[in-house]
This record gives C-alpha cells, sequence and structure tokens, in this order.
C-alpha cells in the first residue's frame, strides 16, 4: 500500500544561509512528485537570507508566521502572515525577517529545485 502522507516532523531541515530549510516533497524526497517540490523553511528573528535567482523554477510562497520584506531586484515588499508570494523565473530576490519570532513560509517550486542548489550559482 502507498503512502500519501507525512509530517514536517519526518523530515530533517537542512542548513542553508539565512534558513533552515525542509523539502517535504519532491523528486527526491517523498512521492516522489516530478513536476514540483513542496517544504518549509524557517528563517530565524532578526537575519537576513542572501539574495538568489531560479532560473527555470517558478516559486511560490505563504508566510505563516514572523514579518519582514521580500526583496524582488532589490525592492522590498513588507510581508506578515496571510502573504502569498510569487517569484517567476529570473528575478532576484531575498529574504529579511525584521520580527522578534521565526519567519515560517511553505513554499511550491516547478519544476522542482534541489535544496540549495540556487545559492551556490
Amino acid at each position: 500500500m502507498n503512502k500519501y502522507t507525512i509530517h514536517e516532523s519526518e523530515v530533517e531541515a537542512v542548513q542553508l544561509p539565512g534558513r533552515a530549510h525542509k523539502m517535504i516533497i519532491g523528486p527526491a524526497n517523498f512521492g516522489p512528485a516530478e513536476r514540483m517540490c513542496f517544504g518549509v523553511a524557517d528563517f530565524p528573528p532578526q537575519q537576513h537570507a542572501p539574495s538568489h535567482v531560479h532560473l527555470e523554477q517558478e516559486e511560490i510562497l505563504y508566510v505563516l508566521t514572523g514579518s519582514g520584506e521580500f526583496y524582488f531586484d532589490g525592492v522590498p515588499e513588507p510581508v506578515r502572515p496571510g502573504t502569498c508570494v510569487y517569484v517567476p523565473p529570473g528575478v532576484k530576490h531575498s529574504i529579511n525577517n525584521t520580527s522578534d519570532e521565526v519567519l515560517k513560509v511553505v513554499y511550491i517550486f516547478s519544476p522542482p529545485v534541489m535544496q540549495g542548489s540556487y545559492d551556490r550559482k
């Protein structure tokens, strides 16, 4: 019998610059999903995650906790719980947690991406 559910606690976080990243579903993870990936990322209080670009992937993020700014090609936009973010391919973006709590987001990439591969470019 196939298993179709997984809990976030079953996935170990990967430490990336400025964030702890859990890719929960993707080609190399639970699923395996072939055309997308899904996960959560925790940005520590008062920290900034460096900018990066996804050359082929679209990304959707949804803010669960915390507040701060998402930068798109250097221009900040405020975010708070309930904010949904769309990042098209080729747009340089970064995240600045300006709150005193963890800025937690859920994300979806399509097509899928390998964790942190965009940070090393």
